[in-house]
Formats: structure tokens, C-alpha cells, sequence
């Protein structure tokens, strides 16, 4: 089974975002902070970036990385009007 190539910063700058989320995995914790990667090498890896982590709060390597999801809808807002806050059925 073939994989697809590890994505760069510069990948996710290329799709116009500015920031990751990292959260903190380690147990009775769960910290997260959202990561500027415009002040990253454009080459530097997402794996990398994992082993580079650590958790601000309780110090802990254990970290997973996902797009900056509020970063993301906020942009969605403003270039398409789309608000994807959830609304009562009715």
C-alpha cells in the first residue's frame, strides 16, 4: 500500500492556513494551544514537528497535530459567509 508524501508547512500554507492545533495527550491533561507555522522552514515535516513538541503546561511529549479548526471556520466565515455554528432543528 502506497502512502502519500508527508505534508509540509508549506503545504498547509499553500491551502492558506497560518496555524496548527496541538493537543497534549497525556493523561489528566489535554492542553492545547493553536502553533503560528508561518515562522517554520517551509520544508520542516509534520513529523518533525511532533518530535520537536512539548506540551507548555505539564511538559509531556505526547502531542497529536490537526488544522487549527476554529482558525479554519473563521476563515470560512469571512471568504464564503458559510457559519458553521450549530443551529436548532426546527
Amino acid at each position: 500500500m502506497n502512502r502519500p508524501p508527508e505534508r509540509a508547512v508549506a503545504d498547509w500554507i499553500a491551502e492558506g492556513e497560518t496555524t496548527i492545533a496541538v493537543f497534549c495527550i497525556a493523561k489528566g491533561c489535554g492542553h492545547h494551544a493553536a502553533v503560528d507555522i508561518t515562522r517554520l522552514p517551509p520544508e520542516t515535516k509534520r513529523s518533525q514537528i511532533i518530535r520537536r513538541a512539548r506540551c507548555t503546561a505539564c511538559g509531556s511529549r505526547e502531542v497529536k497535530l490537526m488544522r487549527d479548526m476554529d482558525a479554519h471556520y473563521r476563515r470560512m466565515l469571512e471568504e464564503r459567509g458559510f457559519d458553521p455554528t450549530p443551529r436548532p432543528a426546527r
